[in-house]
């Protein structure tokens, strides 16, 4: 007994009304006792057979079943398109395109979900525009490491520098508000963390990797490690407390008299003054002094900007 046999069964069941043992078994070259035991494995599987005899009789699916994608994986559904196409020669037919037709259907549906990460064990939705603007991106790491295939990118460095890389992704991080990818960087012969908006163009490739320690947590300190951090300070009005909580939690936000505080170790970077002064007139850095002079400097080209 095959998988594929059966799947292709269901596929039959799905796509006609009703079928009568007679034609499966000789579809498939086997007895109606063979036809019967591959839908008793569909019945275990869940798939809600009916059988109805007497004229008119014959084998069908309760209305409103649907096939659940989770049932075959994209990475199967890979693999059987391939052997399908292979082998569609040697039968002289068109029913190795038909079932490959109906299995790349199958996958159609799955990328119309509205997910970044569609994974086992992580699921995460795409809402918030800044994330919409690389879903496409997070979507092909997260398919390309579920099938363990390499992906091939066009890189721009914090330099400007720009490069053409093969890389063997393992994981998905997100680090500070900002996406990354890691894995093995096939130029360098090395793990590499590669921030996500700096892709301008990728493809995931049909070459498989064989994954190895990737010792990723001792990489990613070390990744970060040259990072230059600062005990930040600052006052907020209630009104944003939601937002300083969901970037810095809730252990950060402490009461002072009539006044929310917020307290945290954060990198100095960029986007930390960005960050910052989008929460406008709504806060006020109270240290580092050298972070309130920046801000200030930064407040002051506005206003330049706008005096006219």
């Amino acid at each position: 007994m095959t998988q594929a046999t059966v799947f292709s069964i269901l596929l039959i069941l799905l796509n006609r009304r009703k079928v009568s043992r007679e034609y499966l078994a000789e579809r498939f070259s086997v007895s109606k006792r063979t036809i019967s035991r591959y839908l008793a494995v569909l019945e275990d599987a869940g798939v809600p057979v009916v059988s109805q005899t007497g004229p008119g009789g014959g084998i069908s699916v309760a209305d409103g079943y649907t096939l659940d994608k989770s049932f075959i994986s994209q990475a199967e559904t890979i693999r059987l398109i391939d052997a399908l196409d292979k082998t569609a020669e040697t039968y002289g037919d068109k029913v190795n395109r038909a079932l490959a037709e109906k299995l790349e259907n199958v996958n159609r549906v799955r990328t119309r979900d509205n997910y970044v990460i569609n994974q086992h064990d992580l699921y995460i939705e795409c809402d918030h525009d800044d994330t919409a603007e690389i879903k496409h991106k997070i979507q092909t790491f997260s398919e390309a490491i579920e099938q363990t295939r390499a992906v091939e990118i066009k890189y721009t460095d914090s330099r400007g520098f720009i490069s053409y890389r093969t890389v063997e992704p393992y994981t998905l991080v997100f680090r500070s508000g900002r996406w990354y990818i890691y894995g093995m960087c096939k130029l360098r012969g090395d793990f590499r963390l590669f921030k996500l908006t700096r892709i301008t163009d990728m493809r995931k490739t049909s070459k498989c990797f064989s994954k190895h320690e990737s010792k990723l947590i001792e990489k990613l300190d070390l990744e970060f490690y040259n990072e230059a951090y600062v005990d930040l300070e600052f006052e907020f009005f209630p009104s944003v407390t939601e937002s300083v909580i969901d970037w810095l939690g809730t252990s950060a936000v402490t009461e002072r008299g009539t006044k929310f505080i917020a307290t945290a170790e954060v990198p100095m970077t960029d986007s930390l003054i960005k960050r910052l002064l989008s929460f406008g007139s709504s806060i006020k850095v109270l240290n580092p002094a050298a972070l309130r002079d920046k801000l200030a400097e930064e407040a002051k080209r506005m206003t330049d900007i706008y005096a006219d």
